[in-house]
């Protein structure tokens, strides 16, 4: 559309609507309150609209071609880790369809969800509410890292969990539920450790770790390019085992397109990931082609033979 086509359009919608749409008084223009509400509304309404459309026409041809457009909302690590080779697969399994991702906050990708402004969500330890349905996919390894220089990573591995005694840790803000789950595993140990400093996501805390700040304890895949390049070394202790459980939220009862359900179904179905300890999470051991996803995904694992695209 032309601008003043444009400016015409959102014209028309505020007469109707009885409201200012957008601020023109700021540059560059910004929604007003209930313009972004409008928005955010509009965006669901739409992608069910879409969604409506596509299943129609397909009737029940299930050979048809899978079309539309996919929008997925994630968590910083699981997006930067997994969706970009997620994305690959599921353009080279549905050509005709084409998928989008937004990085967000745990509470933002809940939001997104809850308003339809997404087709579902990925995030760290699942949560159903009245609003939406999670669905777990897989448990994520965790390690115990430290720059090469600490003085833990001399001794010899295993260390024991008393070593970790007083030991400086560079940890994630109380309020998360990956902090929460580490001081669990720590007091079954029996260890109290110094917290350095706290902060409210990985990349933080792993440049913390590798400027010598003190220890840290980071999902696996998040640090791999750092353990091969040697700016963090991976520490065995005895008794420590820590997984993160990551999975999908949907909101409750909304119908999801056919691209949306194949994408949903293609990360299911996947869950042993390039990278993980000797054994999956499936407890079949090491990857296989016939690693099960849940639920409804297929029995296929499409990673078996596709190396990881990571961003740490």
């Amino acid at each position: 559309m032309t601008q003043s086509a444009a400016s015409q359009s959102v014209q028309h919608l505020e007469e109707f609507l009885g409201v200012k749409l957008i601020d023109r008084t700021k540059r560059p223009f910004v929604m007003t309150a209930e313009g972004q509400k409008f928005f955010d509304g509009l965006s669901g309404v739409l992608r069910q609209f879409d969604s409506l459309v596509e299943e129609v026409r397909a009737g029940n041809n299930s050979t048809a071609a899978i079309t539309g457009q996919v929008m997925v909302a994630s968590i910083y690590s699981m997006g930067l880790s997994y969706l970009p080779t997620l994305q690959d697969l599921f353009l080279k399994t549905c050509p005709a369809a084409s998928m989008n991702y937004h990085l967000a906050h745990p509470h933002e990708v809940y939001r997104m969800v809850e308003q339809g402004t997404v087709d579902f969500g990925m995030v760290s330890y699942p949560e159903s509410t009245h609003s939406i349905v999670a669905t777990n996919w897989r448990h994520e390894p965790m390690v115990l890292v430290a720059s090469p220089r600490h003085r833990l990573a001399s001794l010899p591995q295993p260390i024991r969990a008393e070593d970790l005694s007083q030991v400086a840790l560079v940890a994630f803000a109380q309020n998360l539920k990956i902090r929460q789950e580490i001081d669990k595993q720590l007091r079954q140990l029996g260890v109290t450790m110094r917290i350095a400093v706290e902060l409210d996501n990985i990349d933080s805390v792993k440049h913390a770790a590798i400027v010598n700040s003190g220890v840290a304890i980071l999902p696996k895949l998040t640090v791999q390019n750092e353990i091969a390049a040697g700016s963090l070394k991976m520490l065995s202790c005895e008794g420590l085992s820590l997984t993160r459980p990551l999975g999908i939220i949907q909101k409750r009862d909304a119908s999801m397109s056919r691209a949306a359900r194949s994408f949903m179904e293609l990360i299911l179905g996947n869950v042993v990931w390039p990278g993980d300890s000797d054994r999956d999470d499936s407890g079949s051991g090491k990857i296989e082609s016939t690693a099960h996803g849940n639920g409804n995904a297929p029995r296929g694992n499409l990673l078996a033979d596709t190396p990881a695209s990571v961003s740490s």
